[in-house]
């Protein structure tokens, strides 16, 4: 460019986005001013020792998504004050105690022209279901399709039919109750991950009270006793609403949380239908 030539501004207006108009403003839920995050690098050995144990036996392997479902299932059982969530109404602002563990998923779409669209698949009573099954599930969530998915065609047909601000308004409104909240939206906690994509570390805020994110699980040096030894880790990020639980009680969640990922074996104790990980010594 010759010197004193005026400047091209390149530049395209694409066209109106449905997408990023609905669920955009929804953002406004968030309300991070509320949340706070925590971080732990996680030993991923013994998640990976299950993992060859499926293999050895030509069974596939459970996904880190489903161990972290699982993890989080077995603390909320042990810390029922993380297991909550905020009705609020105009004038009435409730914290409301939820009694079973529905473990929700973001499924992105991520197709040309809708880059934006995620929706919230929900594994009811995770708790009771063990990692293949938690892995069927979320692979099912992550497959699915308008046929298939129910909460995916609902969401793509008030986004894409309604006026934005409707849509918006009709979004929202499992916020002020509890039974359209755990229809909608499922329980306490949003898991979210672009780990698979090579992220080692997110942080951000979903409009559930827990959010959980995890990274990239990879070859690490980590300080074993007084020695430096590789080990396979991950970093693991939960956001809390400080509104619900303070710094130690969700320090504790998250311990626990943690606990469970870095000690995870196959032997299980199993009452009925339900599978419990338990840690290893």
């Amino acid at each position: 460019m010759k010197a004193g030539s005026p400047i091209t501004a390149r530049y395209q207006t694409l066209p109106k986005a449905r997408y990023f108009e609905v669920l955009g403003g929804l953002n406004a839920e968030n309300r991070s001013d509320n949340k706070v995050a925590m971080v732990n690098e996680v030993d991923m050995s013994a998640c990976e020792r299950v993992r060859a144990a499926f293999a050895s036996r030509g069974e596939a392997k459970p996904t880190y998504t489903a161990f972290v479902a699982r993890a989080i299932a077995e603390a909320l059982g042990e810390h029922p004050h993380a297991n909550r969530i905020t009705i609020e109404l105009p004038f009435r602002k409730r914290i409301i105690q939820l009694h079973d563990v529905h473990i929700t998923v973001a499924v992105e779409r991520d197709e040309p022209g809708i880059e934006q669209a995620v929706f919230a698949g929900t594994i009811y009573d995770a708790d009771r279901k063990s990692l293949m099954e938690l892995t069927r599930e979320l692979h099912a969530l992550a497959t699915s399709t308008e046929e298939s998915m129910p909460r995916w065609r609902l969401l793509k047909r008030i986004v894409e039919t309604l006026p934005s601000t409707l849509a918006r308004w009709i979004l929202s409104v499992p916020r002020l109750s509890p039974a359209l909240w755990i229809k909608h939206r499922g329980g306490s906690v949003m898991i979210s991950s672009p780990a698979k994509y090579g992220v080692d570390i997110m942080a951000g805020a979903w409009p559930w009270p827990l959010g959980f994110s995890f990274g990239f699980v990879r070859p690490r040096a980590v300080a074993v006793g007084n020695r430096l030894e590789v080990r396979p880790t991950m970093f693991v990020t939960m956001s809390f609403d400080r509104r619900i639980m303070g710094g130690a009680p969700a320090a504790r969640f998250f311990a626990t949380v943690c606990r469970h990922l870095s000690g995870a074996s196959e032997a299980v104790s199993t009452t009925g239908t339900r599978t419990t990980l338990m840690p290893q010594p």
